[in-house]
């Protein structure tokens, strides 16, 4: 895939999930967000820079260290790689791989969003709501209170036209999905089944709601995130005409007062 997509797609990612807190240094971004992913508490080296690199890593570690957080660094194949192996050099270890997967909307068959099958109702909305936000938590498990309003102040920060879907049996939200649009992509999020649930259809259709929804929103391009060796979310994502175009993959050093990231 040509470096000029990737970066495209990786700024859509950042607009899509916005962290708390945010510093802009000689090209590098640097997310704060108090431990909630990977993604919203990473540096990320995305623009050119000019500084020294061992002055710029010191001056990051500074940062994250003083907020009792890991370094993070979020790596793509746009990244030189002088960064990558000064990193592993310097005993940054990757802790998670995640691909990106993408498909055309030209082909997807436009159809009205599901709101009913098998004794669930499917619900499509515009906006987020607090039903929608306390599924998402209940549903990955957030371990702490503070990591719960963390998590809904990030959703609430999103700026771009969003579709929210929730899936619910017996009044209690056993599914949830997010669609933001910019650039005429619409991406998916917060895929979430609960486990007593599974192997029932319930994501394929929310994802499929997402992106009917968003074609008929404009958007002409899907892509998602899926951390690698999911193997059940892969097979989903290829019945749905998804494929991998490129990885991205986090380096982290921690101290011993470091919190512990959730992700």
């Amino acid at each position: 895939m040509e470096q000029f997509r990737i970066g495209e797609i990786e700024e859509i990612l950042l607009n899509a999930f916005p962290s708390i807190d945010r510093e802009i240094y000689d090209g590098w971004i640097l997310n704060f967000s108090g431990a909630y992913t990977y993604r919203a508490n990473c540096i990320y080296p995305f623009y050119s820079s000019s500084y020294d690199l061992e002055e710029k890593i010191q001056h990051c570690e500074e940062q994250y260290r003083e907020l009792f957080l890991p370094a993070v660094y979020k790596m793509t194949s746009s990244v030189p790689d002088e960064l990558d192996h000064m990193l592993e050099n310097k005993g940054y270890q990757i802790v998670k791989y995640v691909d990106v997967l993408y498909r055309s909307l030209e082909d997807w068959k436009e159809k009205d969003c599901i709101t009913y099958r098998d004794g669930y109702e499917i619900i499509t909305m515009s906006q987020q709501n607090e039903e929608w936000l306390d599924g998402v938590n209940h549903l990955i498990g957030i371990p702490y209170p503070s990591m719960e309003k963390i998590q809904k102040r990030i959703f609430r920060r999103i700026r771009l036209p969003i579709i929210c879907v929730m899936v619910k049996h017996q009044g209690k939200v056993i599914g949830t999905g997010l669609g933001v649009i910019e650039r005429r992509y619409v991406g998916l999020y917060a895929i979430h089944v609960h486990k007593n649930y599974r192997r029932r259809g319930l994501a394929e259709i929310i994802c499929s709601n997402i992106m009917s929804r968003g074609k008929k929103m404009g958007a002409d391009k899907a892509h998602l995130q899926v951390r690698r060796g999911n193997e059940g979310a892969f097979l989903l994502y290829e019945k749905l005409g998804m494929r991998k175009i490129y990885s991205q993959w986090f380096r982290m050093k921690s101290w011993p007062e470091s919190k512990k990231i959730f992700d």
